[in-house]
């Protein structure tokens, strides 16, 4: 297999198992050379063994992966110098200072980011002279980061990047992404923050028990499924109307079920053609809440909607 120019990543038919359980099953998809792709799911869906397959830490058990032209175990020499990875757990001693951590890794590349451009982006400051085992799970995260980016890598693979720090870390990290995505940097992370796929990737892969469900940009995922409003319904409200009903409206193409309500999917009015279904029958709803479908939306209903009478699909 070759890899296109266009291309900073290609997967085919990747298939990981352990002993009777197929964590990856066949699972394909490609990545444009300077983009931000996200790979998104359910825990336990089988991102990070996808992720790790892809950066050489797991052998695959079928299919084939290419990096920058290169499979990550067979040209592994000079792989690890094409990329940077971000693991949740990293194995530096409790009592090697964050600084020193840095510059080891940085002393592994041919080219490096300098340590005061990332103290500066990631909020380091205060953090550099404190022994790692030290520090606080959102501190560890950052430090993590902050080494998967010291090698200056042509692809940054990230594993969950922003889980553990707070709000004002995330639009940080997320904006010095933006900027070396903008130099050209190929990034691919996986996430369970829906509006950080949205809003800073490029393309997204919603995978669930191994399996792609579906890929695209995200924009696109959202126009394609025809699915452009959501109204939510307390469930109160229905008084002694039938949920079963709900599917039966104009414009409505999808009902979920949650414990406290109904949210209704459609094109147009989806809150104006329910409100006037209650009232007809003798019911006043209250507030309905609408707005258009996100990205959220794209993802639970992709996964399977539980039935509006209280079933599992």
């Amino acid at each position: 297999m070759e890899l296109s120019d266009a291309l900073a990543l290609q997967v085919a038919s990747l298939r990981k198992v352990y002993g009777d359980v197929v964590a990856v099953d066949e699972v394909s998809f490609e990545v444009e050379r300077g983009s931000i792709f996200s790979i998104i799911g359910p825990n336990g869906a089988g991102k990070t063994t996808t992720i790790e397959c892809i950066e050489g830490l797991r052998q695959p058990d079928g299919g084939s992966i290419l990096v920058a032209g290169l499979d990550p175990i067979a040209d592994r020499a000079k792989f690890v110098h094409k990329i940077g990875v971000q693991l949740q757990e990293v194995g530096i001693p409790p009592r090697m200072k964050a600084r020193e951590a840095l510059h080891l890794f940085a002393a592994l590349y041919r080219t490096s980011i300098s340590l005061s451009e990332l103290s500066d982006e990631l909020g380091l400051d205060g953090i550099l002279a404190k022994p790692y085992g030290s520090l606080s799970g959102g501190q560890k995260r950052r430090v993590n980061i902050a080494l998967a980016l010291v090698g200056d890598p042509e692809i940054l693979f990230l594993d969950e990047p922003t889980a553990g720090l707070d709000p004002e870390y995330r639009f940080r990290f997320w904006e010095y992404l933006r900027r070396q995505n903008a130099r050209g940097m190929t990034i691919v992370a996986t996430t369970h923050y829906l509006e950080e796929a949205r809003e800073y990737c490029d393309a997204v892969l919603l995978i669930n028990e191994g399996r792609v469900v579906t890929s695209g940009p995200p924009e696109r995922l959202i126009a394609e499924s025809g699915l452009a409003t959501r109204a939510v319904l307390p469930r109160a409200a229905l008084g002694t109307v039938g949920a079963d009903s709900l599917m039966g409206l104009p414009g409505v193409a999808q009902v979920r079920s949650t414990e406290t309500a109904f949210c209704l999917y459609g094109d147009g009015n989806v809150a104006g053609n329910v409100a006037d279904y209650l009232s007809e029958r003798g019911v006043t709803p209250g507030i309905i809440e609408a707005r258009p479908a996100n990205l959220d939306d794209i993802f639970f209903l992709a996964l399977g909607n539980e039935d509006p009478r209280g079933g599992e699909e």
